[in-house]
């Protein structure tokens, strides 16, 4: 049978059923209530970061496991969706290709930050940053393309990338979006 709106059972062959059901009932004769809002509340854990590198240092970071041909993408949340979008697509006009074929990673890091300046004091935007895709380094792991993703996110000049499309190298370079110089 349908109950009213203040929850009561609609009838008494209801009420007697749901006793039956339920069975003696005791009453507690402990009325205190408990309240938790004594406890103390956690404190925080403050976390110490290692400092920042220096500028000739190796910025570590998740990047161990991007292998030769995998796609890599990274944008800044300030880049517009439609740029993004022409930037995977290649559909840009690229100001500058880079390549790092035969670099170590200390000269490949000092040259794309001494290319990146550069691009930004001649407001050029559009790179194309060849890291090759690393087929021939210890354990066939791609150390250049681990490097550039690293440097690139880190960078304040650095808007986005993403991996090129193959007519530019595929996996294996990088178009880069920078920053306009204010």
């Amino acid at each position: 049978m349908p109950e009213d709106k203040k929850k009561r059972l609609s009838s008494d062959n209801d009420s007697q059923l749901f006793r039956e059901f339920i069975g003696e009932v005791n009453i507690l004769s402990n009325t205190e209530r408990h309240f938790y809002d004594d406890t103390s509340k956690p404190k925080p854990i403050k976390k110490s970061f290692p400092p920042l590198k220096a500028d000739h240092e190796y910025i570590v970071d998740h990047t161990n496991d991007i292998t030769s041909e995998q796609y890599v993408f990274f944008a800044h949340s300030s880049v517009q969706a439609k740029t993004i979008k022409k930037l995977k697509r290649g559909a840009i006009t690229i100001n500058e290709t880079i390549d790092l074929h035969g670099l170590d990673k200390q000269q490949a890091q000092h040259y794309i930050r001494e290319c990146i300046r550069e691009q930004l004091e001649l407001q050029q935007r559009y790179l194309l940053l060849i890291h090759g895709k690393g087929t021939r380094s210890l354990n066939q792991s791609p150390v250049l393309k681990k490097l550039c993703v690293n440097l690139l996110k880190n960078d304040s000049a650095v808007l986005a990338f993403a991996s090129a499309q193959p007519k530019d190298g595929g996996t294996g370079a990088l178009y880069v979006l920078l920053r306009q110089k204010r």
